[in-house]
């Protein structure tokens, strides 16, 4: 099974280093494993971020043999695509490659026309970006990947390990898959359906009643806050309340407090040994059915699969 990884100038290294990682380093204790090229999308020597530059042994005309195509971070501007490029993409494709980008290399994907009319993720910094130049893909910034069968894209550069780990799964099964995780000292499996790891955004106001408020509930999300308690500790009506809080976050008092409560058990999850029961109590929600819900519909897996994919076991 052929997989090729494009390169190219300006290329992010380690979005090809990931490619290389998982489908290129040979792996004899298993009976069958990928054949893995490096693709010289433009003649080289290739110039990439870091003042490294790579000499590639293959050009484009090997792109016809491939099952799976590689595309790192690509370039978010609408600069035109080189036509061979183009071509040698839709060629493939038409012969049953499957394409995969990370990252920004979703762009590269919209200008062959792959996503039109098919769901698509990428970094959620280009998101808004990607749907507004491409209005025919269905951006979907929440997600770490998406498989739409022949085209698979990833969010960030570290979405593409699990995007990667994805497809050998589909290839090789959950065994190999599970055992090339291990290898890469990662979590085995992280659902594609699962949320970009996104910081919490700062208020766009720090002066005022609210910024104060907002700080004072951090302390204490374990309290039970209604909009008139949040009005009344912050000296306000809660109709002013309500327009300040979206003036400042963009969402309601209470989008706000679930949003903060699900962002402190994600950090407990994280760093602590408590249970869900006592994740929930300390964070507000109360019952572990509710942290559930909450959780689940925010960051789109259970409080129990986030947290193994942050657990080592203690030795």
């Amino acid at each position: 099974m052929l997989v090729c990884v494009l390169a190219y100038n300006n290329m992010h290294l380690f979005e090809m280093g990931i490619a290389a990682e998982i489908f290129g380093l040979p792996r004899p204790e298993f009976d069958q494993w990928y054949d893995f090229k490096i693709i010289a999308a433009q003649p080289t020597p290739l110039h990439v971020i870091g003042g490294i530059s790579i000499q590639a042994s293959y050009d484009l005309d090997l792109l016809e043999r491939a099952s799976l195509i590689i595309i790192p971070g690509w370039k978010t501007s609408n600069e035109v695509l080189p036509d061979p490029l183009k071509n040698a993409l839709i060629k493939a494709h038409a012969k049953g490659a499957r394409l995969a980008s990370i990252c920004s290399g979703v762009f590269l994907l919209a200008q062959c026309g792959f996503l039109n009319g098919k769901k698509a993720t990428t970094h959620w910094r280009y998101s808004q970006q990607l749907q507004e130049a491409f209005p025919d893909i269905s951006v979907n910034e929440d997600v770490l990947y998406i498989d739409e069968g022949q085209i698979l894209t990833s969010a960030g550069s570290a979405a593409g390990i699990d995007l990667c780990l994805h497809i050998v799964r589909n290839d090789y099964g959950s065994d190999i898959a599970n055992q090339v995780a291990r290898r890469l000292v990662l979590p085995a499996y992280r659902e594609g359906g699962q949320a970009q790891y996104i910081a919490r955004p700062i208020p766009k106001e720090r002066g005022g009643k609210v910024a104060p408020l907002m700080d004072h509930i951090r302390q204490s999300l374990n309290s039970e806050w209604t909009n008139e308690d949040m009005a009344r500790s912050a000296g306000l009506t809660p109709r002013t309340l309500l327009r300040r809080f979206k003036e400042s976050t963009g969402k309601s008092p209470q989008n706000w407090l679930v949003s903060e409560r699900i962002e402190r058990a994600k950090e407990l999850l994280e760093s602590s040994a408590l249970s869900i029961a006592e994740i929930a109590e300390a964070t507000g929600f109360v019952t572990p059915e509710t942290l559930r819900h909450h959780f689940k519909r925010k960051v789109g897996i259970s409080p129990t699969h986030y947290k193994n994919g942050f657990c080592r076991p203690v030795r």
